[in-house]
C-alpha cells in the first residue's frame, strides 16, 4: 500500500511541501484572496468503511483562513475546499462548513495555531464529521456519494493574511488525538442531530435556553445517561466548562459504574 502524503505534483504553486510529505507551508505573496490548495497523492477508496486524518495548525500567526476537507481530482486548487465545485471544507475563521460553493452552514468552533482538526469519512452511513483537539464536533455532512470514477482526496486550502502559515498532516503514521474511531462512534442519529442543531445555533442569545430544552427532549427519547452525555459535550465545545463539569458530575452520580475515556472526556465506554 502506498503511504499517504501530500502530492507535490498536485498543488498550488504558492504551497511548499516538506521532505516528509506531511508538512505544508504557504510561500506565496500573502495577498488577500490568494487561495492555495493541495490534495494527497492517492484518493480514498470508497470500499473503505472509515477514513480519518488530522491536521495540526503549527503556525497561523496572522489568522489566515485554513480550510480542511475533501475534494475530487477535478476540483480547482486555486480555491479553498468548499468554495469551488467538487469540494467541501471546514473553515478556521468562522467555523462554518462549505460544500461546493453552494452551501455555507454554521458548524463548529473556530480554530487557530496549536489546534488539531480531524476529518472522518464514514462510508457506512455516507457522512462526514470533524474533531477538534480530540473532541468529536458532530455530523457536518450527509449523503456522501460512493464515487468510482472521481474519488475523494483529503485536501487543505489556505487564504493568507500577510503572514506565515504552516500545517502538518497525520494520515495514520502516528497516534491520533481522537481515539474514538469505533463502530459506535456515531451511535444514535436522533440524539446526534439534536446536539448538532444546538451547536449550529450556539451563538444565539438564547443558547442556554435551547440547551435546557434539548436536555428535556433527549430524556424523553433515551435514558438520562445519553441526555447528560450529549448536553455536557455541547457545553464543553462552546467553552462553558463549568456547566459541562456540572453535567458530568451528575452523570457520574447517576451512573457510578460508567467509564469515562481518559483521552476523550465525553466518550463513554
Amino acid at each position: 500500500m502506498i503511504p499517504i502524503t501530500w502530492n507535490v505534483n498536485d498543488k498550488s504553486t504558492h504551497l511548499n511541501v516538506d521532505s516528509n510529505g506531511l508538512g505544508v507551508n504557504y510561500t506565496g505573496s500573502g495577498e488577500i484572496h490568494e487561495d492555495a490548495a493541495i490534495r494527497t497523492n492517492v484518493p480514498i477508496s470508497f470500499r473503505r468503511k472509515l477514513f480519518y486524518f488530522e491536521v495540526e495548525i503549527i503556525n497561523n500567526e496572522t489568522n489566515g483562513i485554513i480550510s480542511i476537507g475533501l475534494c475530487t481530482k477535478s476540483a480547482e486548487l486555486n480555491k479553498l475546499p468548499g468554495c469551488g465545485k467538487n469540494s467541501c471544507g471546514y473553515h478556521s475563521d468562522d467555523g462554518n462548513f462549505f460544500d461546493c460553493s453552494e452551501i455555507e452552514e454554521p458548524y463548529g468552533p473556530t480554530f487557530k495555531t496549536g489546534d488539531t482538526i480531524g476529518c472522518c469519512l464514514d462510508f457506512r452511513n455516507h457522512t462526514v464529521f470533524y474533531t477538534k483537539n480530540g473532541i468529536n464536533l458532530g455530523m457536518a455532512f450527509r449523503d456522501l456519494k460512493d464515487l468510482e470514477n472521481d474519488l475523494y482526496y483529503p485536501c487543505i486550502g489556505i487564504r493568507p493574511r500577510n503572514g506565515s502559515i504552516f500545517i502538518e498532516a497525520n494520515f495514520g503514521h502516528k497516534e491520533f488525538k481522537y481515539a474514538a474511531i469505533t463502530e459506535n462512534d456515531i451511535d444514535d442519529d436522533q440524539l446526534k442531530e439534536k446536539w448538532i442543531k444546538v451547536l449550529k445555533q450556539c451563538d444565539n442569545d438564547d443558547k442556554d435556553t435551547m440547551i435546557e430544552d434539548i436536555i428535556k427532549s433527549l430524556k424523553t427519547h433515551q435514558n438520562n445517561t445519553f441526555a447528560l452525555r450529549y448536553s455536557a459535550k455541547t457545553y464543553f465545545i462552546m467553552g462553558k466548562y463549568d456547566k459541562a463539569l456540572k453535567l458530568l458530575t451528575e452523570l457520574l452520580e447517576n451512573e457510578p459504574d460508567v467509564k469515562i475515556s481518559r483521552r476523550n472526556l465525553f466518550y463513554i465506554e
